[in-house]
């Protein structure tokens, strides 16, 4: 056929290209072969890998999960821990004043009850006196041992023990000995 020659469509033939799309989008296969012939010829880098990161892998995943957990186990115990830290301190705390309300009403129990025998004093030979004697030295006694325990480095506390450890070492029967140096309170 000749070049110069024009060819004349039929109306159908016209009708028929005129229905033709008049562009198409190349394939993706067409972009991978280009890509692959600019990679080939070093015109263009290696862009994305194709292999999905680390972290989105089966076996690092499952490993997260288990770090997660057991994170979230010590955690809890950490707080768990400290909640029963701080609750165990509050007794303790409430413990303490309740113990320290006890001193105070057993203490002036004790002044009182010392109040009352002070009347009897001028009758020594009443056994029901020298009995109250002996045993409110006794429970002095007792609570100086008691406050050395809780305080040792309190000198007052030390020296009333010792008075009062001298005068029943030096007195076993507890007759009256003269313990007018001990500061009382």
């Amino acid at each position: 056929m000749n070049d110069d020659q024009e060819f004349e469509l039929t109306p159908d033939e016209r009708a028929a290209f005129a229905r033709l799309p008049r562009e198409q989008a190349p394939g993706r296969m067409l972009e991978e072969r280009t890509v692959h012939a600019l990679r080939a010829q070093g015109l263009l880098g290696r862009g994305r890998q194709t292999s999905p990161p680390v972290w989105r892998t089966w076996p690092t995943a499952a490993a997260a999960a288990v770090a997660l957990f057991v994170s979230g186990i010590a955690v809890g115990q950490w707080i768990g821990s400290r909640t029963v830290a701080e609750s165990m301190t509050a007794v303790r705390d409430r413990s303490a004043l309740e113990a320290a309300a006890a001193v105070q009403r057993a203490g002036s129990a004790y002044v009182t009850a010392l109040a009352a025998l002070a009347e009897f004093a001028d009758s020594t030979t009443n056994p029901g006196f020298v009995q109250g004697r002996e045993v409110a030295l006794t429970a002095l006694y007792a609570a100086a041992r008691e406050l050395t325990q809780l305080t040792p480095d309190d000198p007052l506390a030390v020296a009333i023990r010792q008075r009062l450890e001298a005068f029943r070492s030096a007195n076993g029967n507890g007759e009256a000995q003269d313990i007018h140096r001990v500061a009382w309170f």
